[in-house]
Parts: C-alpha cells; sequence; structure tokens
C-alpha cells in the first residue's frame, strides 16, 4: 500500500462495553461525592438532596470530573468528552464550567467542588473530612 492509499483506509470504530454483573441490573449507576449525586443511567443531578437541571453538555462534562474525582481532568480531556476530539475552542468549556459551578456550588465565585488547576485543566474535588 503507498503513502497516499493509507488517506483513505479507516479503521473501525472501538466500541467499548461496559460489564453489567447480574446483580446491578434494574439497579441505576450513581456518583455520589459530598453533597453531589450524579445519576448516570438516570440522567439526573441532586445537590444537597435537590433535583438540579442539567444540559446534556454540562452532564457529560460532570460525568468526567466525578468519574475522575481527585485527579486533575485536562481541557483537551474535558473537550474530547463533551465535544469530540475536533473541538478546539476552550470558550466553550469554560462557559459550560462556569453554568456547572453555578449549579452545584453554594457560592460560584469561590467553588469548593470543581476547581481550576491553572494551565492544566480541572478538578473535581472530595469535600474535606469533617
Amino acid at each position: 500500500m503507498s503513502a497516499s492509499d493509507r488517506h483513505f483506509v479507516h479503521e473501525p470504530p472501538t466500541i467499548r462495553y461496559l460489564a453489567v454483573y447480574p446483580q446491578t441490573l434494574g439497579h441505576l449507576r450513581f456518583i455520589a461525592i459530598g453533597d453531589v449525586e450524579l445519576q448516570v443511567d438516570g440522567h439526573q443531578l441532586f445537590v444537597r438532596g435537590a433535583p438540579v437541571n442539567l444540559p446534556h453538555k454540562e452532564f457529560l462534562l460532570l460525568r468526567q470530573l466525578m468519574g475522575n474525582a481527585g485527579r486533575v481532568v485536562s481541557r483537551r480531556e474535558l473537550l474530547d468528552a463533551a465535544w469530540g476530539p475536533r473541538t478546539a475552542d476552550r470558550k466553550y468549556l469554560e462557559v459550560h464550567i462556569r453554568r456547572l459551578r453555578c449549579r452545584i456550588e453554594e457560592n460560584p465565585d469561590s467553588p469548593t467542588h470543581i476547581r481550576t488547576v491553572r494551565g492544566v485543566g480541572y478538578v473535581f474535588d472530595f469535600p474535606p473530612d469533617s
């Protein structure tokens, strides 16, 4: 195969399957960290016990952040998770992170859940031990 032919060869998409154990069938998967609970299968968010409306893109971002809680998630990873690998505009991400903070933080100007790591990305922090 010549170099020019390689541009037209597409690999099949990678399909990932999650193992579902029989005892979990019928149960919702959720991620709960502090006073924030994200029901992954039900596509619902509860903050301090109250339901919060969450647009799809913000759901995808929050799922990525909460699924990697305590670890810095790069801006690129978040853009890929919500918009796909070809999105380059970081303003999308900043706007949606701000909206997420307004939904889950008691004071969005002084966030305790979603912390910015300058030059790298964001981290969803575990609550401090009381």
